[in-house]
């Protein structure tokens, strides 16, 4: 028999799902009640799960009360590719080795892949709890800019190959081609920003 996940739990993936993935329009109200309706739970562990994701910067306090979606800001874009970026470079020459536990918003069917998985395991091993939690909170704000990688960047799936080839073989050229991949999307921030935008307003318009 499949055991039921707890209340907590299900608002917690459900919100988490919806605010990487961009569903929620930056800067405006994610109401607790209608998640709650959506979800079929009580408000409280919406209100729970919601306070949860405050703490790893994809859902807002609102100065008003209640809870925001963040605003995509290109600076802030910018901001965060560059904080990836120092994370896994100054990682590469680390010789500690991490102790940390896998972190509290990554589940089983979240364990990243491909480039993603090879940059977590770079950081990972400094030993840095505190570093990878910082880390991990950052590429979790940037999921929702994905689908607008691919449509900008053709070459995105070649990219990534090369870099991970890269990593398996611990190639002297890794970190500046680290470096490349992230000032390419540091440039483009404006415009990562315009096409995820354009792409949830095509979305929400009526068919």
């Amino acid at each position: 028999m499949t055991r039921r996940r707890d209340p907590f739990t299900t608002a917690l993936e459900s919100l988490r799902s919806r605010a990487e993935q961009g569903v929620y329009v930056p800067g405006t109200q994610v109401t607790i009640l209608d998640e709650a309706r959506r979800l079929n739970l009580s408000t409280t562990p919406v209100r729970e799960a919601l306070v949860w994701l405050c703490g790893y910067g994809l859902i807002e306090r609102s100065p008003m009360g209640g809870f925001l979606a963040p605003r995509l800001d290109p600076a802030i874009v910018r901001d965060r590719f560059i904080f990836r970026l120092q994370c896994v470079v100054g990682s590469l020459t680390s010789t500690g080795q991490s102790q940390a536990r896998d972190q509290g918003l990554i589940g089983v069917d979240q364990t990243p892949r491909g480039l993603d998985a090879a940059m977590l395991r770079a950081v990972r091993g400094n030993g840095n709890a505190a570093l990878i939690d910082a880390y991990v909170r950052v590429c979790r704000q940037l999921i929702q800019l994905g689908p607008a990688e691919v449509r900008l960047f053709p070459d995105l799936l070649e990219e990534e190959a090369a870099l991970v080839r890269l990593f398996d073989s611990a190639h002297d050229d890794l970190a500046d081609a680290l470096e490349q991949y992230h000032r390419r999307r540091i440039e483009a921030a404006p415009l990562l920003v315009l096409e995820a935008e354009a792409a949830r307003s095509a979305i929400d318009e009526p068919g």
